[in-house]
């Protein structure tokens, strides 16, 4: 068994708490798990509960972000709307790098007539703008959050293909796998417990700046009627509640949405730069 280098994890963390940018899109995250795992327990009302006497109140000590046009308190709403916006996004992401990944490492190892086949056909995949095929598919499956969720994972294959191809070349000529070779071990062994495994760094990084990505092209599916449906409170979703009313002034309903999906890109954005900087020597060196 393989021993974790204990100081090298803590030199690296170190390193990575020194970035500025990286710990402010670190306590960003934190913030948005916390809403996660307890923010119906923070809420102050019910998301859920309509009441039409207190519908479209602006931001006040009663309500502090407003209410919406059911009366619904929009701070209850929007804590509640992360779990589902946030775990949307993961789930996507889980599903291009749980089939991306293993694609690109076969097709980066075997070379030849596999890569050409396996490459091909992501080359099929990225002739379509990943969101605008992500649309196609929900169309096929149904609108829903759990299929927009899937629909974006299915787009982020290629990508994921293609980073985890492109590593898995450079890992096969390493000392390390031609002496596995030399020893007699399997194919499928040298690929699940050497290449696969050295593969991941950059494709752990990726994962982190798709998953931003995935919490904006979650919103933009709900958005357009193909993500969430009423009455969950995704991010998204309350932004299509409220763009009627900006003309008549209530524009908190679409505004603090808004900014907390930007939040959220934000935060995996600066994680994922951080965690580049620290695993790319000579990113530091600059």
């Amino acid at each position: 068994m393989r021993r974790v280098n204990t100081n090298a994890f803590s030199y690296k963390f170190k390193l990575f708490i020194k970035n500025k940018l990286a710990l402010v899109g670190l306590l960003i995250l934190l913030f948005i798990f916390t809403l996660v795992f307890w923010g119906p327990a923070l809420s102050t009302y019910d998301a859920y509960t309509l009441n039409f006497s207190e519908k479209l109140q602006a931001p006040s000590a009663a309500h502090i972000l407003g209410t919406d046009n059911y009366g619904r308190d929009l701070l209850s709403r929007i804590f509640n709307g992360a779990r589902h916006t946030l775990l949307a996004a993961v789930v996507s992401v889980v599903v291009g790098l749980m089939v991306g990944a293993p694609l690109g490492v076969i097709s980066g190892y075997f070379g030849r007539k596999v890569d050409m086949i396996i490459m091909r056909i992501m080359d099929i995949f990225l002739a379509f703008p990943p969101l605008i095929l992500a649309m196609a598919i929900v169309f096929g499956l149904g609108p829903s959050l759990l299929n927009a969720a899937v629909a974006i994972g299915i787009s982020y294959i290629p990508l994921f293909a293609r980073m985890a191809r492109s590593r898995a070349i450079t890992v096969k000529n390493m000392d390390y796998v031609q002496s596995a070779i030399a020893l007699g071990s399997s194919r499928s062994r040298i690929i699940l417990t050497d290449v696969l495994p050295n593969s991941m760094t950059p494709l752990i990084v990726q994962a982190t700046i798709y998953t931003g990505y995935g919490i904006l092209w979650v919103a933009s599916l709900s958005f357009i009627g193909l993500g969430a449906k009423l009455p969950i409170p995704e991010w998204g979703l309350m932004i299509a509640e409220g763009r009627q009313y900006i003309v008549t002034g209530e524009w908190w309903m679409t505004v603090f949405p808004g900014l907390f999906i930007m939040l959220g890109v934000i935060g995996f954005t600066l994680i994922g730069d951080g965690i580049r900087e620290v695993t790319n020597p000579k990113l530091r060196l600059k």
